[in-house]
């Protein structure tokens, strides 16, 4: 692995730099995890990982220094310290005949002690493949670089993102939102999904994928669902847009409609300082106010993104994912202020965009 500072790779100078100190996380292709000072729009780190980062799911460590990764085709996780990309950490999941692999979940205790992922085992025999069952798999953190489970326990199937509160409980978005208990494994639904109670809906669908809420200290999704005239059915008054959220300080959970289906988003945030306003993004950066149920603003984007994240004073919103660039946005007007590209060029792709505060 290798650091490399850089005075101004990477810089977009078109507006004045961020107040506040944040760093922006991320991995790309090749190989690479990526470090950027937002304040000057410079490459702070660059780690080369060695293995290949799709789908660059990743976690941080709650000091914020050890960024946990998913890569190598779902396979592995590693963990980089972020300052001296040094590798500390290192699960490779799949063993002999048997490949597992996490579909996106990956989440780390608020101690910092352990590492939580759902693993998808799959045995190659001669003539067949066999699905086996999920599990709930729990590492120590200080495992190393050759790190087995602690612990493993049955888990639901299409389990994703994963995200752990100050009670030392585990969510995990599948079928339901799930309440794990990582001691025992027992298992509990924390927000009903495909169970819920809402006579007058179709079942959610939820895009379950890039972790966003950190800064909130909750875990967001959002869902689309048809609303009907009545419980028949028979004709159908909307289809909307709408969010389920943990606050994984109290383990409290809301879900609630926000808006018309307009216009298709992958991911979203809350502001970290006016949590009423929520920024979404695909092919358009929309801002929404969750009080009011009102669109605030939507602006068109240069091309699609993914994954979204906002600055720790609430003052940008930056979008990434899918190509070479961060583009980066003023949270009240929906201006794009700047842009950091990534210095291989590499696409980032599927990667997750966290937003690091320093200090």
């Amino acid at each position: 692995m290798k650091s490399a500072l850089f005075a101004a790779a990477a810089l977009c100078a078109t507006a004045l730099p961020l107040a506040a100190g944040d760093l922006l996380v991320t991995v790309a292709r090749p190989s690479n995890l990526y470090v950027f000072d937002a304040e000057d729009r410079s490459v702070k780190a660059d780690c080369d990982l060695g293995a290949n980062v799709t789908p660059g799911v990743i976690a941080m460590s709650p000091d914020n220094r050890i960024a946990y990764v998913l890569l190598n085709h779902w396979q592995d996780v590693v963990g980089v310290d972020i300052e001296t990309c040094e590798k500390v950490f290192h699960a490779a999941q799949s063993e002999g005949d048997v490949t597992r692999r996490s579909l996106a979940s990956l989440a780390v205790s608020k101690d910092g002690s352990q590492i939580y992922t759902v693993r998808n085992p799959v045995r190659k025999k001669t003539d067949r493949y066999e699905v086996m069952q999920p599990e709930f798999a729990v590492y120590d953190a200080g495992a190393g670089l050759e790190a087995k489970p602690s612990a493993t326990f049955e888990a639901p199937r299409r389990s994703t993102l994963m995200a752990s509160d100050r009670n030392g409980q585990v969510y995990v978005a599948g079928h339901e939102i799930y309440r794990v208990d990582p001691a025992n494994g027992a298992t509990e639904v924390a927000i009903a999904n495909a169970s819920w109670d809402r006579p007058t809906y179709s079942p959610p669908d939820v895009l379950a994928f890039w972790p966003t809420g950190s800064q909130n200290d909750e875990m967001l999704l959002m869902y689309t669902a048809a609303v009907f005239t009545d419980e028949s059915q028979q004709e159908m008054a909307d289809f909307v847009w709408g969010y389920q959220s943990v606050d994984l300080t109290t383990g409290e959970t809301e879900i609630a409609d926000f808006a018309s289906f307009e216009v298709l988003m992958f991911s979203a945030v809350r502001s970290a300082v006016d949590p009423k306003h929520l920024y979404g993004v695909y092919t358009q950066l929309s801002k929404h106010n969750l009080e009011t149920k009102e669109l605030v603003k939507r602006v068109d984007l240069p091309h699609t993104y993914y994954v979204i994240n906002v600055s720790s004073d609430g003052s940008e919103v930056y979008v990434a994912g899918t190509n070479d660039d961060i583009g980066i946005y003023d949270s009240e007007t929906l201006e794009r202020v700047g842009e950091i590209r990534i210095p291989s060029g590499g696409d980032m792709s599927v990667s997750t965009l966290h937003v690091v505060p320093q200090g």
